[in-house]
């Protein structure tokens, strides 16, 4: 069922992209940062305690607001890193939403320590950030994130996180300074890459998981479980340790290999974007990369390589447009002209690459430049544009795909 606000969201965004006069994402494609995504660094800062902004050097151009408007409102953002293929498009598109909406972005790298970011959300906060947004790095984290924020006063929210957690769900939802929530269907994501694999003939899995005790792990541990009992397939192995660097998901797959014979896929449920270079090196000095198959969620900056080769089967990813919304929730906010007088929890939406054409066209219209330029996301403040309604931004955000972005960009 189509949202009312379906119409005028299209008519909000396709006027944008005809604003830029040009395919593609305007003034987004000048510069690229070490994981080559285009993105601008106008406004962006580093938190205080030093850590540093990962947005890159590209401007943003187009009829943002003003600088008047800009110094008014600071965002801040704790993420585990700023240059890999799925945070470095993070950094840069929420950078684009706040370029064009009119505000500051200081940014805070985590590296997925939770005493860290806790870290980083008091030095946001310090930096004088009046909405900072992070992803929680356990349940338990959250009342302690919520608390810091209550007595500070600022607005927060995650993005990459289901509250489906009672008690969680509860302390944020009783605080007048949450936003909201941006989540993916992570049972669906791990159940597609596990369906991908038995399409392709694998039924004994080598499995790179999460840590646990997060909601996301659950989910994709559910949706690994549900298509292993749909279509007879058996994870063999699992390694939740091993996916942060390439030599040691390298090593995990030489283990899996030499204690599995008949192990005949291989199922990434997450950090893609660090360990998938080392299970194809693996897989090369054992000549395996026709036997077994791979598939992935996270995307690696290689990926495009692979799929030409005939490496992976499949990648799941390109989520990183869950906290530009939250951004444009708290610019709203911060503007007097809210979308939405309550927290929200919004389904952001994957993409699915299968082939080397997918991948092609992803890094083309996606990575290389953005899918939302600040042009589109200026459109998005009701201080800019009065007539968006928070109807028009959930149709925006269900309709986010590749070929969504390369028909406002009149591309392709």
């Amino acid at each position: 069922m189509r949202r009312k606000g379906a119409k005028a969201a299209a008519a909000i965004l396709v006027a944008a992209s005809m604003v830029l006069g040009m395919a593609g994402c305007g003034g987004s494609s000048a510069g690229s940062s070490d994981s080559g995504n285009a993105g601008s660094s106008a406004g962006t800062s580093s938190a205080a305690g030093g850590t540093e902004s990962g947005a890159s050097g590209a401007d943003s151009g187009g009829s943002s607001a003003s600088s008047e408007t800009a110094g008014d409102i600071k965002l801040g953002l704790s993420i585990y890193s700023t240059t890999d293929a799925t945070a470095g498009p993070m950094v840069n598109n929420m950078q684009a939403a706040c370029d064009g909406m009119g505000a500051e972005l200081v940014v805070a790298t985590d590296d997925q320590d939770l005493e860290k970011e806790i870290t980083n959300i008091e030095n946001l906060i310090a930096n004088g950030c009046q909405a900072v947004f992070c992803l929680p790095y356990s349940d338990d984290s959250i009342p302690r994130i919520a608390k810091i924020c209550e007595e500070a006063e600022v607005y927060f929210g995650f993005y990459w996180y289901d509250l489906t957690n009672e008690e969680t769900h509860d302390v944020c939802y009783r605080s007048d300074y949450f936003l909201g929530n941006i989540y993916e269907d992570d049972v669906w994501s791990a159940y597609t890459a596990m369906k991908t694999l038995s399409e392709a003939g694998a039924s004994h899995i080598g499995m790179f998981g999460l840590p646990t005790g997060r909601t996301t792990t659950t989910k994709r541990d559910n949706g690994i479980q549900k298509a292993c009992e749909e279509f007879g397939m058996e994870i063999l192995v699992e390694d939740r340790v091993n996916t942060n660097t390439s030599d040691d998901a390298a090593s995990s797959v030489e283990s899996m290999v030499s204690s599995y014979s008949e192990l005949d896929g291989i199922v990434i449920a997450g950090m893609t974007q660090t360990c998938l270079p080392g299970v194809i090196q693996a897989l090369q000095n054992l000549g395996l990369t026709d036997k077994v198959k791979v598939s992935c969620i996270d995307f690696n900056e290689n990926q495009t390589e692979y799929f030409e080769k005939g490496y992976v089967n499949g990648v799941i990813g390109g989520h990183f447009t869950g906290c530009a919304w939250l951004a444009v929730l708290a610019v709203n906010k911060l503007q007097g002209t809210p979308l939405t007088d309550e927290a929200v929890s919004v389904k952001d939406e994957f993409l699915v690459l299968q082939s080397a054409d997918d991948a092609k066209n992803y890094d083309a219209y996606l990575y290389a430049e953005l899918p939302y330029t600040a042009d589109e996301y200026a459109q998005m403040s009701r201080k800019i544009n009065g007539e968006f309604t928070y109807d028009d931004l959930l149709e925006i955000i269900a309709s986010y795909s590749v070929e969504d972005v390369m028909t406002r960009h009149n591309a392709g």
